[in-house]
C-alpha cells in the first residue's frame, strides 16, 4: 500500500479502491480461506481460545454494504476458534495478527445456503462477499478478563467522582444508582404489573443525548414494570417513582448495557436518565 493510501483512507473507504486496481494478492489457503492484507499489524498471531476485538465492513460486489461498525461505534467481540466450513469468515480470521487490515472473500452461495437462508437482494449469485476486518486487539481469556475487571473498577470511581460533583444532592442506592427527586409525584410507589407511561431523555457522562421521548409526537413510552423488558436500571428507578414524579437516575453499566454496550452507548458505559411518570394503571 502507498504512504498516502496508509495514511489518508480508512479501511472502509480504501477498499474499492484497492480491488479496482488489483494491487494486493488474494491468499488462498488450504482451509478455504480468502484473503488480502492491505496493512500488516505488529502484534500477536491469533491462536484458538483467544478473544478478538474487531471492526468489520460486510460489503456486496456492488458496493451495498450490509454491516459496518464504525457507523456504530461498537467493535465485534468474540473468541477464535475454526470454523464450521471451509472457506469461513472464522477460518480466515486464524490467518491474521493483531493490528492486520484485510479483506476476506466469502462465497455468498455457500454462506446464506448453511444459514438456509436465500440470497438478499443486491448479492449475486457466485459472487463473494467482502468482510473488511481491521484486528484491534488479541488476548489470551486471563488477559481479557483482568481487562474487563480494570474497567469495571475504573467505571465504577468515575461514576462516583461524576456523581458528587454534578448530583451534589444524590442519594445512592444499595446496587449503585443514584438518584435526584426532582419533582415529587402522588400515590403509591409503582409496582410490578403496573404499566406507566414515561417521558425520558437518557444522555452519556460527556452529555451527549442517545435517546429522548421528549417532545416527540404520537403516543408516550409505555412499559408494564417488572416483565423485563427495559434495562435493570429502569426497573429499579421505577420502583422509587411515583405517578407524577420527575426524577434524574445515573445508572451504572452493571444495570443497564454491561461491556457489551449497544448501539451508539459504548462498553462499560454509565448512563444518565431523566425520567418524568405521566401516567400508572
Amino acid at each position: 500500500m502507498t504512504n498516502f493510501l496508509k495514511t489518508t483512507l480508512s479501511v472502509a473507504a480504501a477498499t474499492s479502491l484497492l480491488f479496482s486496481c488489483n494491487q494486493f494478492k488474494v491468499t488462498q489457503d488450504p482451509d478455504g480461506s480468502k484473503y488480502q492484507i492491505h496493512e500488516e499489524g505488529k502484534g500477536k498471531k491469533i491462536k484458538t481460545g483467544d478473544i478478538l476485538t474487531f471492526d468489520l465492513v460486510i460489503k456486496a460486489a456492488n458496493d451495498s454494504t450490509f454491516e459496518d461498525t464504525y457507523k456504530r461505534n461498537q467493535p465485534i467481540t468474540m473468541v477464535a476458534q475454526q470454523g464450521t466450513y471451509k472457506g469461513s469468515f472464522e477460518n480466515a480470521l486464524m490467518h491474521l495478527t493483531e493490528g492486520d487490515s484485510a479483506t476476506v472473500l466469502i462465497n455468498a452461495d455457500s454462506l446464506f445456503a448453511r444459514m438456509s437462508q436465500p440470497l438478499p437482494a443486491g448479492i449475486t449469485k457466485g459472487s463473494d462477499l467482502r468482510f473488511i476486518v481491521k484486528i484491534k486487539s488479541t488476548q489470551t481469556r486471563e488477559d481479557f478478563q483482568k481487562a474487563q475487571d480494570a474497567k469495571k473498577n475504573n467505571e465504577a470511581k468515575v461514576m462516583d467522582e461524576y456523581a458528587k460533583k454534578n448530583f451534589p444532592n444524590a442519594t445512592k442506592t444499595q446496587y449503585g444508582m443514584y438518584r435526584v427527586v426532582v419533582k415529587e409525584g402522588t400515590g403509591d410507589l409503582i409496582k410490578a404489573g403496573q404499566t406507566v407511561t414515561v417521558d425520558y431523555t437518557g444522555k452519556l457522562m460527556d452529555g451527549k443525548v442517545f435517546d429522548s421521548s421528549v417532545g416527540k409526537p404520537g403516543p408516550k413510552f409505555q412499559v408494564t414494570v417488572g416483565q423485563g423488558a427495559v434495562i435493570p436500571g429502569w426497573e429499579q428507578a421505577l420502583a422509587m417513582m411515583k405517578k407524577g414524579e420527575k426524577a434524574i437516575f445515573f445508572i451504572p453499566s452493571s444495570l443497564a448495557y454491561g461491556e457489551q454496550g449497544g448501539g451508539p452507548i459504548p462498553p462499560f458505559s454509565s448512563l444518565i436518565f431523566e425520567m418524568e411518570v405521566l401516567d400508572v394503571k
